[in-house]
């Protein structure tokens, strides 16, 4: 036996997380399906491998130690990874199910991910899929700490751990209330002295339209900062001010009444959005299949926004 190697068992770390998810040893016990006194016995020997408590016992409460907390996020790695695993195999035997976790861009999430997950659960019923809607730098940590298998999310990526392709280039609008007299064009300079609801400042979308607005020479006048894009349009709806979102998020919403679309030019600002993942990691036949179907629903999605372009030149023809 080597000397100072440690030997955890799986069970082990199974019911040490079932006790920390729980914060209780009789719930923890329930969730593996075990006896509480069996379950304490096993704590108890990893806790003795380890030399070191892993829980503060409070009562019928228990709370993670600091060593706990340590061994809880190299546990969720383990386990996440075993799970990768046996999806991996059990599609090599030629079934499709499992779990598929995707991090998304929050607006992307709403107009390119409804399509999608129709389109996906057509093909692979009984995959489990989880779609996450989170700010661009959130879905590359999580792909880098194994929490998600997917990511699609703004470009470029400069992790060498992580591999992107390009979906498609997202353009950028300006977006105000219906009754504004803006034109429905506007300079990128002309947002000078403009009152912005923005997305937060630790946002990619929001560096981005500051990287934009600094090559136009002005400097952004934001006056609300809000993380909700929906919550952004309902305030802008009210009268709080204008704001900048992609342009195929607000195009149907800007349908709803109350707010009208400005397309911004001199340069048109636009950014890459890509579809990402891990570089040591296996895309199963559901996965890859994902990706396939994301590009089919980009293009689908580009198609009707090129024919509502159509319709409207059309429909302003016959009213000049």
């Amino acid at each position: 036996m080597e000397r100072g190697a440690i030997h955890v068992e799986l069970r082990q770390l199974r019911y040490f997380m079932a006790v920390a998810e729980s914060s209780h040893f009789t719930k923890g016990a329930e969730k593996v399906a075990v006896s509480q006194p069996s379950l304490s016995v096993q704590i108890a020997a990893l806790e003795a491998e380890l030399g070191t408590p892993l829980f503060d016992r409070l009562g019928r409460q228990v709370r993670l130690t600091e060593a706990g907390r340590l061994l809880h996020g190299h546990a969720e790695r383990i386990m996440r990874e075993l799970e990768m695993a046996s999806q991996s195999i059990r599609e090599l035997a030629g079934g499709e199910q499992g779990r598929l976790i995707v991090g998304a861009l929050s607006t992307v999430n709403t107009y390119v991910v409804p399509p999608l997950v129709c389109r996906f659960k057509q093909r692979f019923p009984r995959v489990h899929l989880q779609i996450r809607a989170q700010a661009s730098a959130v879905v590359e940590e999580d792909l880098l700490a194994n929490r998600v298998d997917i990511g699609i999310c703004l470009l470029p990526i400069t992790d060498h751990r992580l591999i992107a392709t390009r979906l498609f280039m997202e353009t950028l609008c300006l977006v105000g209330p219906v009754a504004t007299r803006t034109a429905t064009r506007l300079r990128m300079r002309e947002l000078a002295g403009l009152p912005l609801v923005l997305l937060p400042s630790d946002y990619c979308l929001r560096k981005m339209i500051e990287a934009e607005c600094a090559a136009a020479g002005i400097m952004p006048e934001v006056s609300v900062e809000m993380a909700s894009p929906e919550g952004i349009l309902e305030a802008v709806r009210q009268g709080a001010g204008y704001t900048i979102l992609p342009e195929l998020y607000v195009r149907h919403r800007v349908r709803h009444g109350g707010l009208r679309m400005i397309r911004l030019y001199d340069p048109v600002p636009r950014h890459a959005v890509g579809i990402v993942h891990r570089a040591n990691h296996h895309l199963g036949k559901a996965a890859q299949e994902f990706v396939r179907l994301c590009r089919v629903t980009i293009q689908d999605l580009r198609v009707g926004r090129e024919r509502e372009k159509a319709n409207d030149s059309v429909v302003k023809s016959g009213v000049s």
